[in-house]
């Protein structure tokens, strides 16, 4: 009778867990792609070339967070593929003031990690880091070796920016920092840190070395 009545308390909490999961992808996923239609709006007007180019970028987000936004866990390249086109959406839309620099180092490139535990940080990097009236930077760096993924952002900072924290960027780190520690409880590094003229965000998660499903990734 005790060992039915804890293995009944395991499952209420393993689903307890999986709809809090399935709630804050679900406030992610939406606010994510929400900025990214703005994006394409405002750039209509300007470029419309350059607003059919971006088209195809967010075909290509759709077609991830469709197809591979409800798997556990995806190998770490896609995750940073799927950055790669939000990214290549960004510098479409910045001018030349806005320095944005992806470096990505990835010893262990079919290794899994959660889809998009990486996107609301890089997502803020840029609505938080670029100004349309002074020169801005955003830079992004992803490493992964022994076993773990370490993603560091770092983006300007303007006279007129809340701190982060008071921003509506909040709600978003918010639903992350709860995802992660449901995530991974006690075994990763979150550290955001601002100066007076610069942002920084330093995530390192553990890495899925095996057991990935084999129809992830293909």
């Amino acid at each position: 009778m005790r060992k039915h009545r804890d293995e009944l308390q395991q499952q209420l909490e393993y689903e307890r867990i999986q709809q809090q999961l399935a709630f804050l992808n679900y406030q992610i996923n939406p606010h994510f792609l929400m900025n990214t239609l703005n994006n394409i709006h405002a750039l209509i007007a300007i470029d419309p070339e350059q607003a059919q180019d971006s088209i195809v970028e967010l075909s290509r987000l759709l077609r991830y967070v469709l197809y591979e936004g409800d798997h556990q866990y995806v190998p770490v390249q896609r995750e940073v593929d799927f950055l790669g086109h939000y990214i290549r959406l960004m510098r479409i839309r910045f001018t030349d003031d806005v320095d944005v620099r992806f470096d990505v180092e990835l010893s262990q490139p079919s290794a899994g990690i959660p889809p998009l535990v990486m996107a609301t940080f890089v997502e803020n990097a840029f609505k938080h880091g670029v100004s349309y009236v002074a020169r801005s930077f955003v830079d992004i760096s992803i490493r992964t070796g022994q076993g773990r993924l370490c993603l560091h952002c770092r983006n300007s900072k303007h006279t007129y920016s809340k701190p982060l924290a008071e921003s509506s960027g909040g709600v978003g780190l918010r639903n992350a920092r709860q995802r992660l520690n449901l995530l991974f409880p006690g075994n990763h590094t979150l550290e955001i840190s601002e100066t007076a003229d610069t942002y920084s965000v330093l995530l390192d998660i553990p890495l899925k070395l095996e057991g990935l499903p084999s129809s992830v990734g293909k």
